[in-house]
This record gives C-alpha cells, sequence and structure tokens, in this order.
C-alpha cells in the first residue's frame, strides 16, 4: 500500500542562481510533517506563477518516489528529495507513479479525499532551478512528470499516512499515457487521423 513519504511547503522567494541570474518562485519546497488542506491546496504553501500553476484543478503535486529516484540519477542530482525539492512536488509517494496513476482516481489520504487531474505539463523553471538546460527535455522524454490533483475533502494529510484507492473511473487514462498526448507535437496528432 502506498504512503505518503515527505510533505513539502513553501513561500514563493527569489532565488539567485549561480550565472547570477534571480528566479521568482516556491518550486524549492521544504519537508514538513503534516500540512492542512483547502481545496487550493496546502496552507502555507505558495507559487511563484499564478498564470500556469496553482487554482483548484492544480490543487496539490504530487511525486512518486520511483520518479523522484529516477529524475535524480538521470540530471546527476545530489540533494535529499524527502527533504526539499527541485521539481516543486508537495508530495513523494511510495509506490505510485506516472504507470498506475490515472486521471480520475480518488484516493482517501487520512482524512483528506483528491482526486487526479491532469498530469503535470514541465516549464522551463525545472531546468532553471537545477540548473541543468537537459532537465525539462528529460522530465518530458521519460515521462516523469508527476500528477496534479483537487481536494475533494478538506484536512490535514500527515508524512506516513497511507494512500487508499477508492475510485478508477478510466484505467486506460493513466498520468503517463495522457501526458504522452499531450506532449506530441500537434502535426503528429493531425498525422494520426
Amino acid at each position: 500500500m502506498s504512503q505518503i513519504l515527505a510533505v513539502k511547503v513553501t513561500g514563493a522567494t527569489t532565488l539567485t542562481l549561480l550565472n547570477g541570474n534571480q528566479l521568482y518562485t516556491a518550486i524549492r519546497k521544504q519537508a514538513v510533517p503534516q500540512v492542512a488542506l483547502n481545496t487550493l491546496g496546502p496552507i502555507g504553501d505558495e507559487v511563484g506563477d499564478k498564470t500556469h500553476h496553482g487554482g483548484v484543478d492544480k490543487a496539490v503535486f504530487f511525486n512518486g518516489q520511483k520518479t523522484l529516484e529516477k529524475l535524480t540519477a538521470l540530471l546527476g542530482l545530489e540533494y535529499d528529495y524527502l527533504q526539499d525539492s527541485r521539481f516543486g512536488e508537495n508530495f513523494v509517494v511510495s509506490e505510485l507513479d506516472e504507470e498506475n496513476v490515472c486521471v480520475g482516481d480518488q484516493f482517501r489520504i487520512g482524512e483528506v479525499l483528491v482526486e487526479v487531474c491532469q498530469p503535470r505539463k514541465p516549464c522551463n523553471t525545472l531546468s532553471k532551478n537545477t540548473e541543468n538546460n537537459d532537465t525539462r527535455k528529460v522530465v518530458v522524454e521519460q515521462s516523469l512528470v508527476g500528477w496534479y490533483a483537487r481536494v475533494l475533502q478538506t484536512g490535514v494529510i500527515h508524512q506516513g499516512d497511507r494512500l487508499t484507492l477508492l475510485a478508477r473511473p478510466y484505467p486506460d487514462l493513466t498520468i503517463k499515457a495522457v501526458h504522452q498526448l499531450l506532449a506530441l507535437p500537434a502535426k503528429t496528432l493531425d498525422a494520426r487521423r
């Protein structure tokens, strides 16, 4: 059974990168033992770019332990993904990943009920934050994107809480499958008709 391995939140801040450039973001979230959620996400958590992030359909961002292990190895990153974030996740979960989570899945986590909405559409902030120009490309090409969920029932999520799958209305719409469709260039989709 899957469980919450890490809970992470942060406020938006300006990061100064090694090259001197600055980035206003909340991508580098820090581990906390628990967090209360409302319908807009973890209380005390922020997003830096409200045009593309946040809102009820992107209230919380999950990443799988296996996904983060693959990403850190592929990109040569050295940090403790259970303590802080380079990919902006609110929750790190065991056993779940882009191949076994589906759009529409509903999970009970303690007193909270969430519904998986969509794969993350990776932006250039990932590459800027890791200071590795290949980060976004690797995330997209390897389908290591994580997933967003909406909060159907508010409450508190603790590190160590179990995730119980309550509903799976679309078993063929895995996060990986949906991501791969969304990542195809429009000309490729047109050619499939």
